[in-house]
């Protein structure tokens, strides 16, 4: 044993044999309390305890070098900290020993006679002390880079929305990254994250398509978490009013070009709510001449819509599958389009003043031909006089059109 211990010190200089080497428990980085209050003892017994040691170390502090000799102390710590961290340590005590113990010696070495053997002790209690931290933060680093790296790997899959793949990530980290008691719960959350993320790429890439597969998802391909679903079905929706005024546009653009709509995209369209099936029926219908009691309906309506974005889109898309002919679409989306910018009020009391006129009679027998010709030629030059002169304008012209209103009277013969 006195020649191993004569071997360790002419190794080391000055210093003593390195310690076995401290077990660092890697798995929730835990026992580094216990390290730290095992060397603290022994630094407490061997600083404190020793009467001789403390009168050495009242000379040093005395003589004003301890100070300067502590901070030499924390460089070397440093030096030797960083010159190990590029280096793949096998075994810690004896690489830190190898690296620190000349450097150590030659600082106590600088050390007034009388202060050399308790700087002696210090450095080897200082340089134990920074093996073990610096150790602890070795371990933590290299965890932190082992984290991080599982962790973009959990994340990677939930961005390509792929749940099954995330979750592989997530078990490989149980009780390592992720206690187990957490682990059905970040599981869920995972899943609905890749659910998420699934569905957004879907709605940006093939909107139509995902909008159609969202009206018939399963519970189980939704996301489980109640706030992601919700915050899902918010943008879906947002997607949705987007895609409703992208068809909107295109189908105005084909009916303007007189060009045939494309049968596929609106049946996904139904298929996604976007269009309602009759809709989608009237479109696929052929085209027809709009009765005069039909074309007066469309015009009341136009002329009726409220100021809001959803119902113009609406109106529109149900005049542009409506099965009716080319000029008389266009008519009425040129009205529409000239209509936005007439006050709702004035547009709604001149259109409601006529129905009443002629469901009193003043144009005729309500229902007869010559009636409803009377009301849509009323209707058209009424919105023409509205758009330009105004609603006092208006209502003067329509007074001048009806003079006293006279009244007619219709008789039905009944066959006894």
């Amino acid at each position: 044993m006195l020649e191993c211990m004569a071997i360790h010190m002419k190794e080391w200089g000055m210093l003593r044999a390195p310690s076995p080497a401290v077990h660092i428990p890697v798995q929730g980085v835990t026992g580094w309390g216990e390290v730290a209050e095992s060397v603290g003892r022994g630094a407490s017994a061997l600083i404190l305890g020793s009467s001789a040691l403390a009168k050495e170390k009242e000379q040093v502090e005395t003589t004003g070098d301890l100070a300067e000799f502590s901070r030499r102390l924390h460089a070397i710590g440093d030096e030797t900290r960083a010159q190990l961290a590029e280096r793949d340590v096998q075994d810690w005590d004896y690489a830190w020993q190898e690296v620190s113990a000349p450097r150590f010696a030659e600082a106590v070495a600088e050390l007034p006679p009388s202060a050399r053997e308790a700087g002696r002790e210090f450095a080897e209690y200082y340089s134990r002390r920074a093996a073990v931290e610096a150790l602890r933060d070795r371990e933590l680093q290299q965890l932190g880079k082992a984290r991080n790296h599982w962790q973009q790997r959990v994340d990677a899959a939930v961005q390509a929305g792929d749940a099954e793949q995330a979750e592989r990530w997530l078990q490989s980290a149980a009780g390592v990254f992720v206690p187990q008691s957490e682990l059905e719960e970040e599981r869920s959350r995972v899943r609905s994250r890749a659910c998420v993320a699934g569905w957004r790429a879907s709605l940006a890439e093939r909107p139509l398509q995902a909008l159609a597969d969202w009206a018939v998802a399963s519970p189980e391909s939704l996301p489980q978490e109640q706030s992601a679903k919700q915050k899902l079905q918010a943008e879906v929706e947002l997607t949705r009013q987007t895609v409703r005024a992208q068809l909107g546009q295109e189908l105005a653009q084909l009916a303007a070009q007189q060009q045939p709509y494309d049968d596929s995209v609106l049946e996904q369209a139904a298929s996604a709510g976007i269009i309602s099936r009759e809709q989608l029926a009237n479109a696929q219908s052929k085209a027809q001449e709009l009765t005069t009691g039909e074309l007066c309906c469309w015009q009341r309506r136009v002329d009726e819509v409220v100021d809001d974005e959803a119902a113009r889109l609406d109106l529109q898309l149900d005049i542009l599958t409506a099965p009716m002919l080319p000029q008389e679409r266009a008519a009425l989306l040129a009205r529409l389009n000239a209509g936005a910018a007439v006050p709702l009020g004035d547009r709604q009391a001149l259109s409601y003043t006529l129905w009443d006129y002629y469901s009193a009679g003043y144009f005729g027998c309500p229902g007869d031909e010559a009636a409803l010709q009377r009301l849509a030629q009323l209707q058209q030059a009424g919105s023409a006089k509205l758009a330009e002169d105004g609603r006092e304008a208006a209502f003067r012209w329509l007074e001048g059109e009806q003079g006293g209103k006279e009244r007619w009277v219709c008789f039905t013969s009944f066959n006894n």
